[in-house]
């Protein structure tokens, strides 16, 4: 079976949006960017916010990034199985269980769940060869890509990152990972169907709506 590695952090949810909240709402500032935050907190400030932010429904609690849900059962229906690495400290703070029950909660279906910091050596050493790759961090994607070799690599783009140049494909709105790997040339998305007895997901062509 193909196999699919996805990042939690800045690829399902909207980090760093997330943390800039979480520190506006904790320090009383008007950070705009991670940036900005790192530079202006001293390292003490920085990291006792970190640690609460790490408690904080503000991580545990965030909303899913648009399209998420829908580019994982795409690619369950496509045969891939798919592996959650994330470099969250999972044996910290009760992480596994609040990450797990956020999964849960918004109905991720996933086969494989791990924490490490050097998400490369950990994909070669577990997993060997994967198909595909999504990661908001760029530095991740080229260190995977050189023990990996040729694959699909998608690099989701965040106020931190925005300004980077890399090779890979950079997305917004993961709708648009599906509409790549499925080499759509015109505006093709799902739209929800609210029915009596549910959600009807469908293809509809939307061919006036520029990407």
């Amino acid at each position: 079976m193909k196999k699919a590695v996805i990042d939690i952090d800045g690829v399902l949810n909207n980090y760093p949006e997330t943390s800039i909240a979480f520190c506006n709402s904790y320090l009383g500032t008007n950070f705009a960017t991670l940036e900005e935050m790192k530079s202006t907190l001293s390292y003490r400030e920085y990291k006792l916010m970190r640690e609460e932010y790490i408690k904080s429904a503000f991580k545990h609690d965030a909303p899913l990034r648009e399209g998420a849900k829908e580019l994982i059962d795409y690619l369950k229906r496509k045969g891939y199985l798919i592996y959650i690495i994330t470099s969250r400290q999972l044996f910290k703070e009760n992480q596994l269980e609040k990450t797990i029950l956020w999964l849960k909660k918004h109905k991720i279906d996933y086969d494989y769940i791990y924490c490490s910091i050097k998400k490369d050596f950990t994909i070669f050493e577990k997993f060997g060869y994967v198909d595909f790759v999504i990661e908001d961090n760029v530095k991740n994607l080229y260190n995977i890509e050189k023990i990996n070799g040729q694959a699909d690599y998608y690099n989701v783009i965040n106020s931190e990152n925005k300004n980077f140049t890399c090779k890979f494909k950079r997305v917004t709105n993961l709708i648009d990972v599906i509409k790549d790997m499925e080499g759509l040339f015109y505006e093709q998305f799902y739209e929800q169907e609210i029915i009596e007895k549910g959600v009807k997901r469908q293809w509809v062509n939307h061919s006036n709506i520029i990407t």
